[in-house]
């Protein structure tokens, strides 16, 4: 075995005795414990900002759902009607034409 990996050993069997100490005395599991919470935070945050974001999304579809069924509505109507007023007003300019125009 070379000296550099003796260094490596040596470097890594301290890092893992600095390790066991830090679990020992709970500091590993408080961090643990606050990055975990703190992790659910914001995946709560982006849970209510994507529920918020598919709420918007429904609400506009329903207001197109609704505006199209208006303008279906008043397109129906107002072929109804235009026929009616087309009849009415050719009535009138017949009846207002001379005689030698009909």
């Amino acid at each position: 075995m070379s000296w550099s990996h003796f260094g490596i050993f040596v470097g890594g069997a301290a890092a893992v005795g600095a390790v066991a100490g830090l679990a020992q005395s709970g500091i590993l599991h408080n961090a643990a414990v606050q990055d975990t919470a703190g992790c659910m935070k914001a995946g709560d945050a982006i849970s209510a900002g994507t529920q918020s974001i598919v709420d918007d999304a429904n609400d506009l579809n329903a207001e197109a759902r609704r505006q199209n069924k208006i303008d279906a509505a008043v397109k129906a109507r107002m072929a109804e009607i235009e026929k009616d007023v087309r009849a009415e007003f050719t009535k009138q300019v017949d009846s207002e034409a001379p005689a030698e125009d009909k």
